[in-house]
Order: C-alpha cells, then sequence, then structure tokens
C-alpha cells in the first residue's frame, strides 16, 4: 500500500485523479486508489507492484508536482527571495521561467547542462517509493526535493536575467521609433537583401555601400541610445527613417531582421531572397 497524505484537500483530489487517468489509460484494473478522511490518497496496488510504480505512481506524481505546485512554488521564490511584488513582472518572469523549463534554453550557457526537473523528481521519488510506504507530500517536498528546489532557483535567476535584458530591448527599440518618427526620410523606400550579410538598395535598386550609408548616420543617434546600434544596418536605416522598406530573406527569424520589423512595423514588407532578382529586373525595365 502506498498513503499519501496532504494538507489541502483539492491536492488529495488532483492527485487521485491523476493516478486514475494514468491507469485506465494502460488498461490497469489491480490497482485501487481512493481518498480516506478527504486529504489523504492511499493507493493498493494487487500485483506487478514495482511495474505500477514505474508506470503510474511516479508520472502521476511528478506531473502533479509540476503541473499543479510549480508555478506557486515560483512566484514565491520570484517575490520572497528578488522582492518583485507587482502583478505583471511576476507573471512575466513566471512566464520566462516556464519556458526555460521546459527546454528552450540553447543560449544560455548556465542552465544549457541542467538535468530536467522531470527526470530529477521521478529519480527522487525511484529511490524513496518503496512499498509500503506512508508519507507526508509537504515533507517530501522539503525534505527530498532540495535539489528540485534549488534548480527551480537558478532557472529564476536566469528567468530574471532574460526579463532584464528584453526590458531594456523594449526601451530601446522605442527610443529608435521614437527617434524615426521625428525625422524627415533622408529616402522614401530601401530594399534590402539579406544574404548573411545585408546589402541596401535604393528604388531604383542601385546597391547603397558602406561608405555611401555611413554618411547618413546620424551621430546624435549614436549618443543618445543606451545600448549599442549596429553601425552597418541599424544606424543607418533609422538615420534614414525611409517610408517603405522591403526586406529580402529566407531567415524571418533573424534577429536583425526582427529588430528592424519591431523598429518600423507596418512600414516592412518581407520577401524571399528569390524575389529581389525579378523585382530588381522588373524595376530596371521599367
Amino acid at each position: 500500500m502506498i498513503e499519501i497524505h496532504f494538507i489541502e484537500t483539492t491536492d488529495a483530489l488532483k492527485l487521485f485523479k491523476s493516478i486514475q487517468a494514468k491507469a485506465d489509460a494502460l488498461s490497469i484494473n489491480y490497482i485501487n486508489a481512493s481518498i480516506v478522511n478527504e486529504n489523504i490518497v492511499s493507493v493498493y496496488i494487487a500485483k506487478k507492484n514495482q511495474y505500477v510504480v514505474q508506470a503510474i505512481m511516479i508520472p502521476a506524481i511528478t506531473d502533479f508536482i509540476i503541473r499543479t505546485k510549480e508555478d506557486n512554488w515560483i512566484l514565491s521564490i520570484i517575490e520572497n527571495l528578488f522582492y518583485f511584488t507587482d502583478y505583471e513582472e511576476k507573471k512575466q518572469i513566471l512566464e520566462i521561467a516556464k519556458y526555460l523549463l521546459d527546454g528552450n534554453n540553447p543560449e544560455i550557457p548556465s542552465i544549457q547542462d541542467f538535468v530536467s526537473r522531470e527526470v530529477l523528481i521521478s529519480e527522487v521519488l525511484q529511490d524513496f517509493l518503496k512499498m509500503p510506504i506512508s508519507f507526508s507530500f509537504e515533507s517530501f517536498i522539503k525534505f527530498r526535493l532540495r535539489t528540485y528546489n534549488e534548480l527551480l532557483l537558478q532557472y529564476v535567476e536566469s528567468a530574471i536575467d532574460e526579463y532584464k535584458l528584453e526590458q531594456e530591448y523594449q526601451a530601446f527599440i522605442q527610443g529608435l521609433r521614437d527617434f524615426r518618427e521625428n525625422r524627415e526620410p533622408k529616402l522614401d523606400q530601401i530594399h534590402i537583401l539579406h544574404d548573411e550579410q545585408f546589402y541596401f538598395y535604393t528604388h531604383e535598386f542601385c546597391e547603397i555601400k558602406r561608405d555611401e550609408l555611413l554618411k547618413y548616420v546620424d551621430r546624435k543617434l549614436i549618443m543618445r541610445q543606451p545600448m549599442y546600434i549596429d553601425s552597418a544596418v541599424l544606424a543607418p536605416l533609422v538615420s534614414i527613417s525611409p517610408q517603405a522598406i522591403y526586406i529580402y530573406t529566407d531567415d524571418m527569424d533573424n534577429g536583425m531582421v526582427q529588430t528592424i520589423l519591431n523598429i518600423f512595423l507596418e512600414k516592412v514588407t518581407i520577401y524571399t531572397k528569390k524575389y529581389f532578382e525579378n523585382n530588381r529586373l522588373q524595376t530596371k525595365k521599367i
């Protein structure tokens, strides 16, 4: 028998339903889960004890922890250890932390090599969940899942760093928007070919060489920006502030392409690279 005691009745009910759902999914009828005194989940296993523990109990408890308890624990860390109290800030940091915890962290070296929390929790349960056993869920969390709690702390730290970077980026983008909105366009339109590097062309598809581009750069733009502004693409483009920008790229997710979109919004039209020569030839014919 496995008996798990909860403080909250709703927690007992959620785990009970999770166990039942997993048993039904695997068509296992030699397990009997019930709720005792409203806050105790009691599980009787008639046979294949170890298989049931592996296939049902460990996944059910792991899912319960991640889906039901994790968000509140992360929010507690954000508020009590890092003193964020604004609702929107806490919500955004939580979303970033969950995004990272779900494995979306290829560019963050500090958490690249971490074991997933599913594996970490499952391994702890593997060592702990020996039949028969009766335990308090809250005590299990406090004394057995310290490594998991430390993992959450590290992910929250990384999420806060990412949040601050995003805030800086948004302030940077808004500053460039404000700058270009208050300028007279130096050129009506610009065509940009993205082929590993970015190549600028006039409305007649005559290439604007780098030394020509640099002549357009407004030095006040460089001086007033708190973040580094790319001198080869962004600085001249914002200084020119064209009415229309046409970008030819096969990589819509490219960081510079996305930044140009964020700054110029509806003024940007995106084409694939194959359209560059077609549009260029049609313009020359005209």
